[in-house]
């Protein structure tokens, strides 16, 4: 239990000459949807807007070229396939379809995509384009918005995403090394005209970063935003590297950026271990507070309902009027995502902070516990707030 059970009139006397102000709220807060989640092997590729196999019917031997393979989107591609353009190729999918219907890309809103990708030694860089995933406003004859390409720079060869119109490099790295493995990318548009617009582009190789690069940019030609992936190559290559290859893409993910939804649940209303709820101290939400026993073990634990599975941030609200630390350890769902995390001195038991902390949620019911690592116990605990 906090000390100043034992100095009351010392603690009233804080109380009143100590004025609450309760914490800003965000203004601005933002929080990924997730929006599009295909698995190859149920939706097939129902999963996109538009099918672009072999549209010139160059060769009907080779068909499909583009299909599901287990739970992968696999792109063949021929030396003998040709585009209704016959100086280049392309075999490649569009847009981002869920059962409703496709989604809009619209000006003014920022989308997040990743996806892991497995590039064989076969599909080689050339010294002309070979795009292998693109953003294009839909209709015949527009140009590329960014593009993500196998580009030889310097005999080189490389993999490298660029903001097309202005013809701006936002991020390259030698491809050879993430040949014949799986690589993850994340690609992340803000839609708009001139500097309104912006682009990130993430490249990871496991645990190692090998881009993290972004650049601001016109990232809208009119209409929508709608993106591309595949195999799309010029026949103009000079290097002798176009040979029958492939692509595999899977574990495909489209989040939309939105204004960020804040739930509070109160201490006084969760599981208690070692504890009692009071309301002795001012500034608190609610109707009380935690005030758990001085026990290593002690816990407080708050349940959660998420609409959908994704990330979350986890804002515990609390109190420690003393000048020793009381840690704790946050739980989500009995995985810590937090050990040993620090809650030190706030200045006087009616002085209350707050602490943040990430976690991944599932949908449906979460749990979060905290749970007091010293003999000290827990903080005084106001509530924990999600902010998705």
């Amino acid at each position: 239990m906090d000390i100043t059970r034992r100095q009351l009139g010392t603690l009233v006397g804080a109380a009143l000459l100590t004025p609450y102000l309760p914490a800003r709220p965000a203004s601005a807060a933002t929080a990924w949807q997730l929006m599009w989640a295909p698995e190859a092997s149920s939706v097939g590729l129902g999963a996109f807007e538009t099918i672009e196999d072999d549209r010139a019917d160059s060769h009907p031997a080779g068909q499909p070229h583009i299909f599901a393979e287990g739970n992968n989107f696999r792109f063949n591609m021929h030396t003998v396939d040709r585009d209704s353009m016959t100086d280049r190729q392309r075999q490649e999918v569009t847009g981002t379809r869920n059962p409703s219907g496709y989604l809009q890309w619209l000006k003014g809103e920022t989308w997040r995509v990743t996806y892991s990708m497995f590039i064989p030694s076969s599909l080689k860089a050339t010294t002309t384009f070979t795009h292998i995933s693109q953003t294009k406003m839909p209709g015949t004859g527009t140009n590329p918005i960014t593009v993500t390409s196998l580009r030889r720079v310097d005999g080189v060869q490389t993999i490298e995403h660029k903001i097309f119109q202005s013809d701006t490099l936002v991020g390259r790295t030698n491809l050879e090394p993430l040949q014949n493995k799986w690589i993850d990318a994340e690609y992340e548009i803000t839609i708009g005209d001139g500097s309104a617009g912006s682009v990130r582009w993430v490249l990871r190789d496991g645990a190692t970063t090998l881009v993290d690069a972004t650049k601001t940019g016109d990232t809208f030609l009119g209409d929508r935003v709608r993106p591309k992936w595949g195999i799309y190559r010029s026949l103009g290559d000079t290097s002798g590297s176009l040979q029958n290859c492939y692509l595999l893409l899977t574990n495909m993910r489209a989040y939309k950026q939105v204004a960020a939804v804040a739930t509070r649940l109160e201490a006084e209303n969760a599981t208690i271990s070692q504890g009692v709820v009071e309301s002795n101290h001012a500034g608190f939400s609610g109707t009380g507070f935690v005030n758990t026993d001085n026990a290593a073990g002690c816990y407080v634990q708050w349940t959660h309902n998420a609409s959908a599975a994704g990330p979350a941030t986890l804002t515990i609200r609390y109190a420690n009027g003393t000048t020793a630390d009381r840690p704790m350890d946050v739980t989500v769902n009995g995985v810590a995502v937090a050990s040993g995390l620090s809650f030190g001195g706030t200045g006087a038991w009616t002085t209350w902070a707050s602490k943040s902390v990430n976690a991944t949620l599932v949908a449906g019911a979460n749990t979060v516990r905290v749970t007091g690592t010293t003999a000290n116990g827990c903080p005084n605990l106001d509530y924990l707030e999600v902010l998705v």
